[in-house]
């Protein structure tokens, strides 16, 4: 509840402000990670963005939203890491996931301009959490003001 209220805060506060809002929270729980960029000098284009991450106990969550004009970019890049093949496209939103045993290891879904990953950390090996953080990290850089510009 505290890192929703955190998160909450740093929005409005990146709404009020016309530079980026960074704020970290971190707990024995979990961590998250906000970014709001907003851009009031460029004549009609506003870019905003936010990036969440939640490492909790049982679960590592990745929650993005980016500019509409980064979708298709986006899109490609989870392609080439997750695979065409393994890419379920249903009413406008495009899902990847693994199972095991009848439980699901991981779901990538993209619909619009918002990306949503869940991980269940006591299904995936350590590889596959670190291959999630690798991920994380560049889809960080690729939603960013300078990776669009």
């Amino acid at each position: 509840m505290k890192t929703l209220i955190l998160i909450i805060a740093s929005f409005v506060l990146g709404l009020l402000t016309t530079n980026a809002q960074t704020t970290e929270t971190s707990s024995s729980k979990s961590s998250s990670e906000f970014s709001f960029t907003y851009d009031s000098d460029a004549e009609n284009k506003k870019f905003y963005r936010s990036f969440i991450t939640l490492d909790m106990d049982d679960n590592y969550r990745i929650k993005i939203k980016f500019m509409k004009y980064m979708e298709s970019n986006v899109k490609s890049y989870l392609i080439d890491q997750f695979g065409k093949e393994n890419m379920t496209e249903k009413n406008d939103s495009y899902v990847w996931s693994k199972g095991l045993e009848e439980e699901e290891v991981y779901q990538v879904k993209l619909k619009g301009n918002r990306l949503r990953i869940n991980v269940k950390k006591e299904l995936a090996s350590d590889k596959l959490l670190k291959r999630f953080t690798q991920i994380g990290k560049e889809l960080k850089k690729l939603t960013s003001e300078s990776a669009g510009s």
